[in-house]
């Protein structure tokens, strides 16, 4: 049986107070939003603006040439053997009896766009992103009440860059039940970008995502490039500070310091707490949290992904 196939099973079994049919108290003092009410149910999306840009390592997929690697067959002795011998891009082994019609398909590859085939070559991601401009990118950050998608999620938050500043817009269930609503609009509303931003994203958020579409017969995959910030994290940062949780980033790299912040661990124990009560400090405390997380990444992605130096 396929993880899709065990996940919609697992929905099966989920008991009745997961439904969101034994939940009574209306929904009350929310922050400033909108309920969205489509084929799927009703959900709450509240919308703010923060001050900013999306700034992007590069937007020149041009030096992708540079990289010689991206030929099969060339590691780091060959790389540098044939920079001493004058070489200095793709270009000038068109010719190369050994590797030119490698070096001839590279550069189709390149003048293609063909980001899957170049990544299974080893581009990397700040290579690959001098195709996209900011436009292209929507950051993604989810809130859930457990670890596993047959668990289900409460909040999706997702930001881009607009009228230059950083739109964020939640989709929040303000009962178990909306998860459903949630998801439809929210997989309505990332069509529209080519890549999709996250912080272990490539591992939680978005399998979670895909797995509760399954859970709910929608059997969404995501289209988008995937660009995990938590990887390069590790990459530049892994044993130079204390960790690489967001926070920590945020606040060596950015120099800001949160103030109150709710920590993760008690985020899925704190949205139950509300839907019995519908307490809307409790809540609120929750959409700051993720509201931060992704005005963070998109602050960080150009220290981030960047060329090991």
């Amino acid at each position: 049986m396929s993880l899709f196939q065990r996940l919609a099973a697992l929905k099966e079994k989920l008991p009745d107070n997961l439904t969101g049919a034994a939940e009574i108290p209306e929904p009350s003092g929310l922050p400033e939003g909108r309920e969205v009410v489509g084929p799927l149910g009703s959900c709450y999306v509240i919308e703010r603006r923060y001050p900013g840009r999306v700034i992007l390592p590069t937007q020149d997929p041009g030096q992708l040439l540079a990289d010689l690697r991206l030929l099969r067959g060339i590691g780091p002795v060959t790389d540098e053997a044939l920079r001493c011998a004058g070489c200095r891009d793709i270009s000038g082994l068109t010719t190369h009896p050994r590797w030119g019609e490698e070096a001839r398909a590279v550069i189709e590859l390149i003048r293609r766009g063909d980001i899957p085939a170049l990544k299974a070559r080893g581009a990397a991601d700040y290579q690959w992103l001098g195709y996209f401009s900011s436009g292209d990118l929507v950051f993604l950050d989810i809130e859930t009440t457990g670890l596993w998608a047959n668990q289900p999620l409460f909040l999706v938050g997702l930001l881009w860059e607009e009228d230059a500043g950083l739109m964020v817009r939640q989709f929040l269930a303000r009962r178990i039940g909306e998860e459903k609503a949630v998801l439809g609009a929210v997989l309505a509303e990332v069509p529209r970008f080519r890549v999709v931003v996250t912080y272990n994203g490539k591992q939680f958020d978005i399998p979670y995502i895909e797995g509760r579409s399954v859970a709910h017969r929608m059997f969404y995959r995501f289209p988008h490039q995937q660009l995990d910030l938590l990887y390069h994290a590790r990459r530049h940062y892994r044993g130079r500070l204390p960790d690489c949780r967001l926070v920590t980033m945020e606040e060596h790299l950015l120099g800001f310091q949160r103030q109150g912040d709710i920590p993760g661990y008690l985020i899925p124990q704190t949205y139950l707490r509300y839907t019995r009560s519908q307490d809307p400090a409790l809540i609120r405390d929750i959409l700051e949290h993720n509201a931060l997380d992704l005005v963070a990444l998109a602050r960080l992605i150009h220290l981030l992904v960047r060329q090991v130096e």
